[in-house]
């Protein structure tokens, strides 16, 4: 059966004044919920949005380490809260688990990971990873790029068929879309080279971490494993279950 690794962006959860997005967050559940049911096998969630939603409900704009860590230990728990909730609708039970990117680079931590992932899959329980960002300070640095490299680790570690990142873009374009009307979406790539790397101009927007070429370096990594890679906008309709049925919202990655 095959594993699929879902990302979802800190944009995608949040609302432009940087509450929690409760009814978008609703109908990514659906999908994934549709997905299980449309037998498009297991699936593991990696969930952004943390800090944001934490600094929303504590009323401040974290700039410091600690001011962040403090909103992701508020947000992670309004997180869970909404996936708890939502996917008990579809009938789904969710488990949380937090990583951080030097235990996925230790042998043994990642092996209690992959362990850990595996037997709440085998319970049929959907998985929701986030980076430990209450403990660890790495990951808020700007070279860890909202989960976009974690969940292509997730993906290797577990062998995964299909590694899916949900942001606020609709693929990889020619140029930057938001920038330059005239940018094309590119439907399919077979390989990330200098070309590629030339039309990624990310722009800060304030919010999240990642960006294209945060996504990119994670469609590589998937790529090396022999992973199907789709980087599309999560807030196209029915982007995951249309996916399923053959219609491509997005750029797909594969060798």
């Amino acid at each position: 059966m095959s594993l699929s690794v879902i990302k979802i962006g800190t944009n995608l959860l949040t609302t432009p004044d940087r509450a929690l997005d409760v009814n978008h967050l609703r109908h990514l559940v659906w999908q994934v919920g549709q997905w299980v049911k449309m037998k498009g096998g297991p699936v593991v969630l990696v969930s952004s949005g943390a800090i944001t939603c934490g600094a929303h409900a504590l009323g401040v704009v974290p700039t410091t380490i600690q001011d962040k860590q403090a909103a992701a230990s508020v947000g992670q728990v309004l997180l869970m809260q909404e996936y708890s909730r939502w996917f008990a609708q579809q009938g789904q039970c969710v488990g949380q688990i937090l990583l951080t990117k030097d235990g996925m680079e230790h042998p043994q931590a990642a092996q209690n990971a992959r362990n850990t992932i595996h037997c709440l899959l085998q319970a049929g329980v959907v998985p929701i990873i986030n980076e430990n960002d209450s403990v660890a300070t790495t990951e808020i640095g700007p070279k860890f790029g909202d989960n976009d490299e974690l969940s292509a680790m997730v993906a290797v570690l577990l062998g995964a068929n299909r590694l899916v990142l949900l942001s606020d873009v609709d693929g990889v374009y020619t140029d930057n879309p938001k920038s330059n009307p005239l940018a094309q979406r590119l439907d399919r790539l077979t390989c990330i080279d200098d070309t590629v790397w030339a039309m990624v101009h990310d722009q800060d927007n304030g919010r999240s971490r990642g960006g294209m070429r945060s996504k990119l370096m994670a469609a590589s990594t998937a790529m090396a494993a022999g992973i199907e890679v789709l980087i599309a906008n999560g807030r196209t309709p029915h982007v995951l279950v249309e996916w399923l049925q053959g219609t491509v919202h997005g750029t797909v990655i594969r060798s």
